[in-house]
């Protein structure tokens, strides 16, 4: 399992104002780039947050635009600002704002996303309840096209290894915005791959379940905002990310065999639906060179990802139902107090 050292990795970054709350209960870290027009929305929605004592990092990723006059402007002591000298990546601008940050506990926001009520109340009640939990992952609303959405998560504890196997199938799906974790479960694994450009919040919970329990929470308590420049929203990026997090986990080579298949297929199946032949002989090519055992013919391949997409959505059913899961042992029902 991979380790990433984040505690060098703040030494980069220029403390313009450090945060002066005392004994913050949680750290936020918020890194940004050439986000001027909407981090300011970002930043506002942790701090209209009465919840919890708090500190917020936020880690300016060299930004060449108005970002750096935006956050100039923040005057809240809550507040602390890093500014790295040049564009070094989100998950480094991550990394830097851990290795600054002061509380037990550590949460994440993007700098298109809000919190919504509950966001630090809710998941440091869950980590005070059930000590053998190192981390929390909470449903969020989506607007997309100007369409609302919510996506669901069950209410449940599991164990590290069952964490494991559910974001592997993609049942779970991880997002930064909504990560609370324990400090010291974060410094075991050292951060985020300062090498990974998409899936890193996949990649850390992966890596984090393989050390600590974890808990999933129903109510929505951010919400994604995506943004056309964004980097979920660049389809050409993905495949090659989802090859590079299959190659970093073993249990895509053994275990979860199936699942590397279905997460290969869905993306496939996606090219076919829009027309895009050439690039879907290009993208399973690649995937016949890079991976070991290498992927099933195409028309295997689509034949079984019809299978395993009725298994994906029956197991997510049966989590979000409350109902007993037998592939993945007994996930019991989470208490969070109000």
């Amino acid at each position: 399992m991979e380790r990433y050292n984040h505690s060098t990795l703040g030494l980069t970054g220029i403390v313009e104002r450090a945060a002066s709350i005392a004994n913050p209960a949680i750290s936020i870290v918020l890194p940004t780039f050439n986000r001027g027009g909407i981090v300011r929305q970002a930043i506002e929605s942790v701090l209209a947050l009465d919840e919890e004592a708090f500190e917020l990092v936020v880690v300016d990723d060299g930004s060449t635009d108005a970002t750096t006059q935006e956050l100039g402007r923040i005057s809240d002591p809550r507040v602390g600002i890093v500014r790295l000298p040049e564009k070094l990546g989100s998950n480094v601008a991550r990394n830097a704002g851990i290795s600054l940050s002061r509380a037990p506990h550590i949460a994440f926001i993007d700098s298109d996303d809000t919190y919504l009520p509950g966001r630090l109340r809710l998941p440091l009640k869950v980590l005070e309840r059930h000590k053998n939990v190192g981390i929390v992952l909470s449903a969020f609303t989506t607007e997309k096209a100007s369409k609302t959405t919510v996506y669901s998560m069950p209410q449940r504890v599991y164990t590290g290894r069952d964490m494991l196997r559910l974001v592997a199938r993609s049942v779970i799906q991880p997002t930064t915005s909504g990560l609370t974790i324990r400090r010291d479960v974060l410094d075991a694994v050292g951060g985020f791959d300062p090498t990974l450009k998409r899936m890193q919040d996949s990649d850390l919970v992966m890596r984090v379940a393989q050390r600590t329990m974890a808990a999933t929470i129903a109510d929505p308590l951010w919400h994604k905002r995506w943004q056309r420049d964004g980097i979920s929203s660049n389809r050409e990026t993905y495949f090659p990310a989802l090859l590079a997090l299959i190659a970093r986990h073993e249990i895509y080579q053994d275990e979860e065999l199936e699942a590397r298949d279905y997460l290969i297929a869905r993306h496939l199946v996606a090219l076919v639906k829009t027309m895009r032949f050439r690039q879907l002989q290009f993208e399973y090519n690649l995937a016949l060179t890079q991976l070991d055992p290498p992927p099933p013919t195409l028309p295997r391949l689509i034949a079984k990802y019809r299978v395993s997409r009725r298994n994906r959505r029956r197991l997510r059913h049966c989590l979000l139902s409350g109902l007993p899961v037998t592939e993945i042992g007994e996930a019991p029902a989470l208490s969070v107090a109000p």
